[in-house]
């Protein structure tokens, strides 16, 4: 068991979507038909990104990619005196993101942020550009990949606590114990019990945390107890 912030990358993390500056800046524009074809509901986020990375050029080098991302990544105020938080605290920070590690680990070694698990598309180029997502188990998905993260911590019976934005964090962050939202995620999940905690930089997480953590964990202690 564990006490884990899981926090989605783009615009949550970073300020900006690091995964679409990536594919404006390197994919063939038919990427877009793709993306069209995800917002009317025809394929997954993950089959968009899949079908979207596949159209960057494939003499396009990794460390393109990676010097782009790093360049590019506008990090969201607060986020490393959360990290310092969270190990103050005995929690974990964990990222949980649908895109791509050309993208999110430049930025993440960038910033210091090394001993944070990562979990997002994982890029291959032999003749051309590929990405996969696995599963907590190993096991290639092509939907469902955040909150498969999401089922995993939960049945080690862990303490989760999401952040997020976007339409994509729902299905996910409908399984934590408490959400930080914004932007999409806040509007969807405003029938929620508990409701979302809306945030706009992570100094507004933590002042919430310091409040209300420990108060949150003695209520999950007392009730996984008196399931047992």
């Amino acid at each position: 068991m564990a006490n884990v912030i899981c926090l989605d990358f783009d615009d949550t993390v970073i300020c900006n979507n690091l995964t679409r500056a990536v594919l404006e800046a390197f994919a063939a524009g038919e990427w877009r038909e793709d993306e069209a074809r995800y917002e009317r509901g025809e394929i997954s986020v993950e089959q968009f990104n899949m079908a979207a990375f596949d159209r960057i050029e494939p003499d396009v080098t990794r460390e393109q990619l990676e010097s782009f991302a790093a360049t590019q990544a506008q990090p969201r105020e607060g986020l490393l005196e959360l990290g310092d938080w969270a190990t103050w605290h005995g929690w974990q920070v964990a990222v949980v993101s649908n895109g791509f590690d050309v993208a999110i680990d430049p930025v993440l070694d960038g910033l210091g942020m090394t001993r944070a698990p990562r979990h997002y598309g994982r890029t291959k180029k032999t003749y051309r550009w590929r990405v996969r997502y696995l599963s907590p188990r190993g096991i290639e998905i092509q939907r469902g990949f955040k909150v498969s993260y999401a089922e995993a911590f939960r049945n080690a019976g862990d303490f989760v606590v999401y952040v997020g934005d976007g339409a994509s964090d729902v299905p996910a962050a409908r399984m934590a114990r408490r959400v930080f939202a914004r932007s999409t995620l806040l509007t969807q999940l405003e029938s929620m019990d508990p409701a979302p905690i809306p945030f706009e930089t992570f100094h507004d997480v933590i002042a919430v945390l310091n409040r209300e953590a420990e108060a949150w964990l003695e209520s999950f202690s007392s009730t996984t107890a008196g399931e047992g």
